[in-house]
């Protein structure tokens, strides 16, 4: 009787401690969309959440999500996230996106070329850099933050730092 109780505790010992892999991710996911239809704020790039619809499918999944540096906001990315990326068609006038949190949007940008000579007072990523490194880096304004435009910075959103903290992913 005693061997089979010592046998089963050391069974039990060994599944709790080998059973689990370390890389086991949450139920959160952190993922970027391109928007199919938004309106702006008047005068300006500005996304009015509200009126935002995205595409069903990411165009960033979360298993394309490698790391996330949170002072520099710079992604960086499977190849295929950055092929899916070096795949878009943008405009001078950029390429609207959404990124999301376990499905809930927190916040737009656009991809925004670094030929245009538009300027743009709202989230931006350059789509032309994003081979640099397999990094994605999200910037504020383009060519920089425009003199006298305040753009809500949402890109350390709880939310998402959340979800990337607990599966390592944040830097």
């Amino acid at each position: 009787m005693n061997r089979k109780l010592i046998i089963s505790l050391f069974g039990v010992m060994f599944l709790s401690t080998y059973g689990c892999d370390g890389d086991v991710t949450t139920n959160g996911k952190v993922e970027l969309y391109l928007i199919q239809s938004y309106t702006t704020v008047d005068n300006s790039y500005q996304i009015v959440e509200s009126s935002v619809v995205t595409a069903e499918i990411p165009l960033i999944e979360y298993d394309d999500i490698l790391s996330y540096d949170s002072k520099e906001c710079i992604f960086e990315l499977s190849d295929r996230a950055i092929n899916s990326i070096k795949a878009l068609e943008t405009s001078v006038y950029g390429l609207a996106f959404a990124i999301k949190a376990n499905d809930t949007l927190v916040y737009t940008g656009y991809f925004w070329p670094s030929y245009s000579s538009v300027s743009c007072d709202w989230v931006v990523v350059d789509p032309n850099m994003t081979g640099i490194g397999n990094t994605m880096q999200v910037s504020l304004g383009y060519p920089g933050l425009i003199q006298g435009k305040i753009i809500q910075d949402k890109r350390n959103d709880k939310r998402i730092v959340q979800i990337l903290r607990e599966d390592r992913k944040l830097k």
